[in-house]
């Protein structure tokens, strides 16, 4: 029996990407609908969307890992003065909008009181993004108690500055078998916490596989060192047991950080799907292309068997935003499905 692994970006970014909040359903309905063994998801920001996918997936990928924030929220972060001007600000700019279109209006009309929060106020309140402006500050407003202004400790002390969706890692590792010897790699990252996933799992026919699902940052100086530091943890986890890599690694074939997955031992698809992986185009047109990146990959080492990838989750549905239909991609990238068999 050949065992199916599936890595998706969903692009659930509230407040950057559009209709992140009206695409939740429609994206967790089609992920309900794959029938695979295991499922890497990314850009799964919010504990409420996570949350939704776990109850529909639970049934048939009853084994999850997904990682604590790297930096939670600070409770009573901000004082009432701090916020008066990013309030004042999104009530002129921002009138009458709430959860998603809120976001996105703070972000590009009112950056510059945004900014000029202490770090963890606007930690606290990039947190949660959802409601009124007021429901939104309410819930970072009061006496900061001394733990909330303590420099953070251990892993969360590899960041600085702001660190988007209260820490999250927007990360989630979903089986149908148990999920053994779990472990997190937290990587040097800023705006949005980056790390790996690990877990031994007990594949069908070909024994135990050491899995790695990681989500780098998108090029920049910090990409290079992430995966060194990925590499390492596979080494050391995995020796030359058969490992298996997946998720966006914001690199494509023929880069130099692929060539350096390639020495590795890591192989793509005996016949990789070519096709893109990341639409620039696609969410609120459903205009769905073929040459963009292909930034996201199942790769395998160590096992001589037959790896098939192919693209998925590529169609355009219809959702609806603000009371009319909108034609749209169900992410920003599409999905990878592959299927690992011994020859």
């Amino acid at each position: 029996m050949p065992f199916q692994v599936a890595t998706y970006n969903a692009g659930l970014a509230v407040g950057v990407l559009p209709y992140a909040t009206e695409r939740v359903p429609r994206v967790v309905e089609a992920l309900a609908a794959l029938d695979v063994d295991l499922l890497f998801v990314q850009e799964f920001w919010l504990d409420a969307h996570w949350d939704l996918l776990r109850r529909a997936l639970e049934p048939r990928l009853p084994h999850a890992l997904r990682p604590e924030p790297a930096r939670p929220a600070a409770h009573a972060a901000c004082s009432a003065s701090e916020v008066r001007p990013l309030v004042a600000c999104a009530e002129a700019k921002c009138s009458g909008l709430t959860d998603e279109a809120l976001a996105r209006c703070v972000v590009q009309s009112c950056a510059t009181p945004a900014l000029a929060l202490p770090t963890p106020c606007l930690n606290c309140i990039a947190s949660r993004p959802v409601g009124t402006i007021h429901e939104i500050v309410d819930r970072c407003v009061g006496e900061p108690s001394a733990a909330s202004q303590a420099p953070p400790a251990g892993r969360s002390s590899r960041y600085g500055g702001l660190i988007a969706y209260g820490g999250s890692f927007g990360t989630g590792l979903l089986a149908r078998a148990p999920l053994a010897d779990r472990d997190i790699l937290v990587f040097e990252s800023t705006v949005n916490a980056r790390g790996a996933l690990y877990a031994r799992v007990a594949a069908p026919e070909i024994g135990d596989l050491h899995v790695f699902a990681a989500h780098l940052s998108p090029g920049g100086a910090e990409q290079p060192p992430q995966l060194d530091r990925l590499l390492a943890w596979v080494d050391d986890k995995a020796g030359r047991s058969p490992a298996l890599l997946l998720g966006d690694l914001n690199t494509t074939p023929g880069s130099s950080l692929f060539r350096r997955l390639e020495s590795a031992g890591f192989r793509d698809a005996d016949v990789p799907d070519r096709r893109g992986t990341f639409s620039h185009d696609g969410l609120g047109t459903g205009d769905v292309g073929d040459a963009d990146w292909r930034l996201d990959h199942v790769l395998l080492r160590g096992l001589d068997a037959a790896l098939r990838a192919d693209r998925i989750l590529d169609e355009p549905v219809t959702i609806s935003a603000a009371g009319r239909p909108i034609r749209t991609t169900l992410s920003d990238h599409f999905g990878v499905l592959a299927t690992v068999e011994r020859r």
